[in-house]
């Protein structure tokens, strides 16, 4: 644990006996914007809520590692989400409520007071301790979890008599005051053996089983601390492809699934819910900055004049997306500059003009990785291709499996160029802009611009809420200007559920909330 240095805890037990003495909860930062259409309401429009019972979704996408500090994946977030609970957790309108910690406050951005709420136990019946708050926070640190390594000092106050009270005080090296928004990362138990197949949480659902290749199995937590889920049990069975998708739900072998667009127009809408929400990740045509011919901003531009996501949202997604022009999702309405959606409207000869003044006037060629479990990004390619030979552009599709896709696109950075929707593990603007930053660990895009790291650098450090707007939307802007890469849209998730299910929530994050999910009767 990192050491805290002896004149700052005398000020640490003051600054937190302040906060608490009448202490009031400080929501988060994060603001949503309203759902393409309304999320189901707590309570049923007809028939009644039946408590109880299973649900049986279909994953496309094998999930074989529940590690919250490492793994990289969108479903296993959405996953995890249910299992492991923060020291605050996000709440559907953007907000952060207390979750482990039972209420929370700050001052100026700089130290975070928390006081731990009494009776929480993990899924094995132990009772949460503070080593296991103290154990979680190290090892988001030393797992390089995003924003903590802002964290100078935490530690919990003393009582004044060798001991320790329930107050948990966080102090950082500067000012940050979205930096709540990272308190979602999961507190675990200190001595948990595997977390990657052995998840043990606090959260409303805990692991049953896993079975390779065929399912994930979550029971309800009979302990939770908080209201708990109505469902007894929630199953993923992963279903490769979306035609085998549609063979088991109209079987009725499963209850739910992400759907794509043009299997939606497929499946009778008296069979079934269907809930439209944001997906909360931009899809973008990315390029690696750091490969010819795409280290050129005038490149990058002319691929982002060509690149047409109107005709795409059309095409692939029959209407069901939303236009973006950088890098962050428009459920965060607060700091998202809708105005750059229109930045590059489609224009085939100023990005030939563009090109030439490059020494690429006769175009170029180039390979699109796209991985293959993901239909949507490749057909988005397909279209792409297309666009851009307008320019004399030569694109060319390589599909590969999605753990070569990680491992040599993500992680290893070899590709050209590749087609991904990049989702947020929080529901901050630093959780998609981050990435962007010259030395951020994830941005794989290699994307270098001192103009955006300085701006990015003065949003985190301003304490004053519209100053700090400013500065996100003007980080925004330099990655429309400087093109990183061709922001495409965030694409609308489709889940279609069997009308004996109901009470589906919209987050502002690629999660699914299965504690909100209830049977009721036809």
């Amino acid at each position: 644990m990192k050491k805290i240095h002896v004149q700052n805890l005398v000020v640490l037990v003051l600054a937190a006996a302040a906060l608490l003495a009448g202490c009031k909860k400080k929501g988060g930062d994060g603001q949503q914007a309203q759902p393409l259409t309304p999320p189901a309401t707590e309570k049923p429009k007809s028939g009644t809520m039946i408590p109880g019972g299973e649900i049986v979704l279909g994953f496309a996408t094998e999930m074989n590692n529940f590690d919250p500090f490492t793994s990289m994946t969108a479903d296993a977030r959405s996953v995890n989400f249910n299992i492991f609970d923060g020291l605050v957790n996000v709440a559907p309108d953007g907000s952060f409520s207390p979750a482990i910690a039972e209420s929370y406050s700050s001052e100026e951005g700089r130290a975070f007071v928390f006081t731990l709420r009494q009776n929480v136990k993990f899924h094995d019946g132990s009772p949460l301790t503070h080593d296991d708050v103290l154990y979680s926070v190290q090892k988001a640190i030393d797992s390089k979890m995003a924003g903590y390594d802002k964290i100078r000092d935490f530690r919990f106050v003393p009582d004044g008599m060798g001991g320790v009270t329930d107050i948990f005080v966080i102090t950082l090296k500067s000012a940050d005051a979205g930096f709540i928004a990272y308190l979602t990362t999961p507190i675990v138990k200190k001595d948990a053996k595997d977390l990657a197949l052995h998840p043990v949480g606090t959260g409303p659902y805990m692991l049953a089983d896993y079975v390779e290749q065929d399912h994930i199995r979550l029971v309800k937590n009979p302990s939770y601390w908080g209201k708990g889920g109505y469902l007894d049990t929630v199953t993923l069975k992963f279903v490769a492809s979306q035609a085998d998708m549609v063979l088991n739900f109209q079987a009725g072998s499963i209850d739910g699934f992400s759907a794509n667009a043009d299997t939606v127009t497929q499946l009778p809408e008296k069979d079934l819910n269907l809930y439209r929400r944001n997906s909360n990740s931009v899809q973008l045509l990315a390029l690696n900055n750091a490969v010819a011919p795409f280290g050129d901003v005038r490149v990058r531009q002319a691929l982002s004049y060509l690149v047409d996501a109107d005709e795409i949202i059309e095409a692939v997604n029959y209407g069901y997306g939303v236009k973006v022009g950088s890098g962050l999702i428009p459920a965060l309405s607060k700091y998202y500059d809708v105005s750059l959606a229109g930045a590059y409207k489609k224009d085939v000869a100023k990005a030939r003009a563009l090109l030439a003044e490059a020494g690429y006037a006769d175009g170029f060629s180039f390979t699109i990785t796209v991985p293959s479990v993901y239909t949507v990004h490749v057909r988005t390619a397909e279209v792409i291709l297309n666009q851009l030979a307008q320019a004399g552009i030569k694109a060319s599709i390589k599909q590969v499996d999605w753990p070569t896709w990680l491992q040599n696109v993500y992680t290893g950075r070899q590709y050209e160029a590749t087609i991904i929707s990049l989702d947020g593990p929080l529901a901050y603007p630093t959780s998609y802009l981050s990435r962007y930053q010259s030395g951020a660990h994830n941005n794989f895009v290699n994307f270098a611009s001192p103009a955006y790291d300085e701006v990015y650098a003065k949003a985190i450090a301003s304490t004053d809420d519209d100053e700090r707007v400013a500065y996100f939307k003007e980080a925004q802007k330099i990655l429309s200007d400087e093109a990183a890469s061709v922001f495409i849209e965030d694409i609308s998730n489709l889940t279609v559920y069997s009308k004996k299910f109901a009470g589906v929530r919209d987050y502002p994050l690629y999660a699914t909330d299965f504690s909100a999910i209830y049977r009721v009767s036809e």
